[in-house]
């Protein structure tokens, strides 16, 4: 055993000094340049790309160093010279652009990439990143997918390991449709800082194919993971009348396509250098996350637009040609290779009106936190393609969701006066809660659905509900009158029945007849356990259980006493109050006690605003009598549309 170990451990720093052999051997001092040989007053040249796709030269002077301006790393600080750069100052998306100096024997070599900047600079100053620690990024090509390795983790149930909570993971259906919960424009509200710093560039994010509004909506997601999305044309393969593609070198365009079809969404940088097939670039992070695997190729500069804060590049895809495969502080590195996975993502919507009905379909790049914002906006997009949504509408949707793992889901719901977020919510939130959980990453395999638009209201305002007798035995039908006033139009009346139970104690009991935002914040209260999960295929249980809440109907529930115990997401009802305590004093943290509920859901045409509560009393020996007055349905605020 112990040579078998010593072995392991043998081979292992075998491997590592390999790696970083490997990695070392990419550094040339004839061609790159140490920080440490870097003095202020060295003069230089960085290569970029305007306009189209050449590479141009723009004239440099190093400032100073700043030394451990990063943790363990420091940056070289230059003047850009030239009329150009002095107008527009640093330009997001030259980002990589490779910087050269004048060594003491006259030769140039190349001492980084051009990375940072200052918001509002009144000078042309910008921030260097080493090539040295850029050269040190691996570019081995890992999966993207979960191996057959994560499978029994995905399984597994550790009673002591941790616990995924459907709110705590922001994923609350009901109450982000309505105002509540934690919305992805909520989680995307960043404070300015008050006073400038030497930052990353941003990197610019070209939109092809989205409408101003959708892509207004969209912004805030984006700039939370340091992308400006800015409306572009789309990419694509050059056509005869187009010059030739540009090569991948140093200088060039560096392309990254997150979405590509009836709508594009690319990053845009530039590279930093190329040895053999491997390529460097950006300077600094794209989302800092380590291993990856983004497509990645060539593009074109359509134009500089410079502002006040900050210039930007306007650019497009030309070619894949590749896939990053790391996403470090540094900077990005990736290979010439087979491009990246990516996923389709193909919606059927009918319009409104005398729109004809239209097919959109997309590839999004795969990616754990990029995909659910991506497939959201694509979604946006095909909603809002001809025309921004009618003032007043309906939206019934059908939505399937297929994940690496062999899980689907699928939801089915109504939405109406809808805003756009409703929508968007419902595909990213899903993804996000397979991908980020803290059992296994699951990705998404493939998006598909049907939206059908409605310029009218199908919605209704729950104005009071009708219960003629308060007092029923074992047994018995519980028969309310729900009256409701529509959109619009007359006021009507829903009866609605409830069964009781044969074998109902005596007591007094609590009845709820309510919307589904209601109905769901009920279920959290009373089944806490069905909303958290012990292993990925748990997540997904929940993910399902709270799809079934559906917006166009009417759900009457009966509370009854705290008798039920659960065991993990699995619900023991109705327990004899011994073997209650025995479960709940075993000392095993994923037993919970609950209040078992007995519950009917009644499909309506429409959806439903609103709710009433009553007290009732179960007697063996009640006399039946009407004595319970009609009463008042309290209006949920931020429940959406009006009447």
């Amino acid at each position: 055993m112990k040579i078998c170990v010593g072995l392991c451990i043998l081979i292992l720093l075998v491997r590592g000094e390999f790696a970083r052999a490997d990695s070392a051997s990419l550094f040339d001092p004839a061609r790159h340049m140490h920080v440490s040989e870097v003095r202020p007053g060295m003069v230089g040249y960085g290569l970029t790309v305007f306009q189209g796709s050449k590479i141009e030269k723009f004239d440099i002077e190093v400032v100073s160093i700043l030394h451990n301006f990063n943790p363990q790393g420091d940056v070289v600080l230059i003047r850009c010279m030239g009329d150009y750069l002095a107008h527009t100052g640093a330009i997001a998306g030259m980002s990589g652009s490779p910087i050269y100096l004048k060594d003491d024997e006259g030769h140039y070599r190349m001492i980084g990439a051009f990375a940072y900047g200052w918001p509002l600079a009144k000078d042309p100053l910008a921030g260097v990143q080493p090539i040295e620690y850029m050269l040190k990024l691996p570019t081995n090509i890992v999966p993207a997918t979960p191996s057959a390795d994560d499978k029994p983790l995905s399984r597994r149930i550790d009673r002591d390991g941790p616990t995924w909570s459907l709110a705590a993971a922001g994923y609350l259906p009901i109450a982000a449709r309505t105002g509540g919960g934690d919305s992805l424009q909520q989680q995307s509200a960043e404070q300015s800082s008050t006073m400038p710093q030497l930052s990353p560039l941003a990197t610019p994010l070209m939109v092809g194919g989205c409408s101003p509004t959708m892509l207004s909506r969209s912004a805030a997601m984006f700039k939370r993971f340091g992308m400006v999305a800015l409306q572009a044309g789309g990419g694509g393969s050059p056509s005869n009348m187009d010059p030739p593609v540009a090569k991948i070198e140093p200088g060039g365009v560096l392309a990254v396509p997150l979405l590509t079809g009836d709508v594009d969404l690319t990053a845009i940088g530039t590279v930093t250098e190329v040895i053999g097939d491997r390529i460097f670039g950006f300077g600094h992070p794209f989302n800092n996350e380590g291993a990856i695997a983004l497509p990645m190729g060539t593009g074109q500069i359509n134009g500089i637009i410079p502002t006040l804060q900050t210039s930007f590049k306007l650019g497009a895809l030309s070619q894949n040609l590749g896939r990053l495969t790391t996403d470090e502080s540094v900077g990005v590195a990736g290979r010439l290779a087979e491009s990246a996975p990516t996923v389709p993502i193909d919606f059927h919507v009918e319009y409104a009106g005398d729109i004809p009905p239209r097919d959109f379909h997309f590839r999004s790049a795969l990616h754990s936190k990029f995909t659910p914002m991506i497939a959201a906006m694509a979604l946006g997009a095909a909603v809002t393609g001809p025309s921004e949504l009618p003032q007043y509408n309906t939206l019934d949707y059908e939505l399937k969701l297929e994940f690496a793992n062999g899980q689907e889901l699928e939801f089915d719901d109504t939405v109406a006066n809808a805003a756009g977020p409703e929508l968007i919510q419902q595909v990213a939130l899903p993804l996000m809660a397979a991908s980020e959980n803290p059992f296994a990453r699951i990705l998404v395999k493939s998006i598909s659905g049907t939206i059908k638009i409605s310029s009218q209201v199908r919605q209704a305002q729950i104005l009071e509900v009708n219960l003629p007798r308060s007092r029923f035995r074992p047994g018995d039908s519980v028969n309310a009158f729900i009256t409701y006033k529509p959109f619009r139009e007359p006021s009507g009346i829903l009866p609605v029945q409830l069964d009781l139970p044969r074998d109902l104690p005596a007591g007094t009991y609590q009845l709820i007849i309510s919307d589904a935002t209601r109905f769901f914040q009920d279920e959290q209260q009373a089944e806490p356990f069905r909303f958290n999960a012990q292993n990925a295929d748990e997540v997904f249980g929940v993910l399902r259980d709270a799809a079934k809440i559906r917006q166009n109907a009417v759900y009457l529930r009966l509370l009854r006493q705290p008798d039920g115990v659960a065991v993990g997401r699995t619900a023991l009802s109705q327990l004899p109050s011994s073997r209650r305590q025995i479960l709940l004093g075993a000392g095993r943290s994923n037993i919970t006690p609950f209040v078992s509920s007995n519950t009917k859901i009644i499909a309506t045409d429409r959806v439903m605003v609103g709710s009433a509560e009553f007290e009732i009393t179960i007697d063996p020996r009640a006399i039946l009598q009407a004595t319970n007055r009609p009463q008042a349905a309290a209006n949920h605020v931020g429940a959406a549309g009006g009447s």
